[in-house]
């Protein structure tokens, strides 16, 4: 037997001791069968487009997360449409107890449009996508077919770039909603900070047309970002004026310094304005839930980041 068939040989009894055990009881085939089963179904996953696997970025710790699960609901009586909520995760308590409250008073909802900045200026504009979300909670889904509607009228899909796999303004949102509402559907958007006023409106316009009364709006909003403990508070009590008061024009040209999501508000302020009864169009209506610093879970009161979560009804 010359050296290719010897080597031939070898290779087949390698393979088979590597499937079915040297030295084991020959009799036991069926881990044989599991294992090939195996090594098939992960040359198809890696033989899939991109644009079909799903996010699987931690955004929360999984024990952090569980942690929260034990946290209550606050009090609200009304009937809210939308909503704005921190997305820094050490601000997990906030973000738990804002989607439980929305649970008690909105247990019909089956969508979330998620409003969030692009922090990494990964899209162009407006942007969203449709890939799955993987969260300690289970899989959130993405609306498609509003992914489509939304298309026509500019917005940017990244699925197929994956543009959106690390933005945070979206992926720390998801594992709370999905663990309250298992079965609702995600509809992300992700702004960036250029974006021109009008084309925000007519997001938040567009919208209002694709929504029905099981629709939730979430504006996904850090506020002040990288001042002192007293300076940030500051800025938050002007903030929180200008929610309760509806000054729209402040929040929508806001910076930093109030909030990273200043062109989110200019959607929500367009949306609120279809939604709401006639005479409202989101000029007050805004109920505090919590408001808290990055400066009570970590000791640095000289690089403050806060957080404002309430609901508009």
């Amino acid at each position: 037997m010359n050296k290719k068939n010897l080597f031939g040989v070898f290779i087949t009894l390698t393979l088979a001791c590597v499937f079915s055990g040297c030295g084991r009881n020959q009799n036991q085939a069926e881990p044989v069968k599991s294992i090939k089963q195996e090594v098939i179904s992960t040359a198809l996953t890696m033989e899939r487009p991109t644009s079909s696997i799903p996010i699987s970025t931690v955004f929360i710790d999984p024990q952090a997360f569980k942690a929260t699960n034990a946290l209550k609901p606050f009090a609200l009586k009304g009937s809210p449409i939308a909503g704005v909520v921190n997305h820094h995760v050490l601000a997990g308590d906030v973000l738990a107890q804002f989607f439980k409250t929305i649970k008690i008073a909105r247990p019909d909802l089956e969508t979330f449009i998620i409003i969030s900045p692009d922090h990494f200026s990964q899209g162009r504009g407006v942007s969203t996508h449709g890939l799955t979300y993987v969260t300690p909670a289970g899989d959130a889904v993405v609306r498609k077919r509003w992914v489509f509607e939304l298309e026509k009228i500019g917005v940017w899909d990244g699925t197929d770039q994956r543009a959106f796999e690390n933005e945070h303004g979206v992926g720390a949102l998801v594992p709370f909603i999905e663990r309250e509402y298992p079965q609702a559907k995600i509809m992300p958007l992700f702004l960036r900070a250029d974006l021109p006023l009008d084309q925000a409106e007519k997001v938040g316009e567009e919208l209002a047309k694709l929504s029905d009364g099981k629709t939730f709006v979430v504006v996904s909003s850090d506020m002040s970002h990288g001042l002192k403990r007293d300076d940030a508070s500051k800025r938050d009590a002007k903030t929180l004026r200008w929610l309760r008061d509806g000054d729209w024009d402040r929040l929508e040209s806001a910076t930093d310094k109030n909030t990273d999501s200043a062109v989110g508000f200019a959607v929500l302020h367009a949306y609120l304005q279809k939604k709401l009864p006639l005479g409202k169009g989101g000029q007050g209506g805004f109920h505090l839930l919590s408001h808290r610093q990055s400066a009570d879970y970590v000791a640095d009161p000289t690089n403050v980041t806060t957080y404002i979560s309430g609901v508009w009804e």
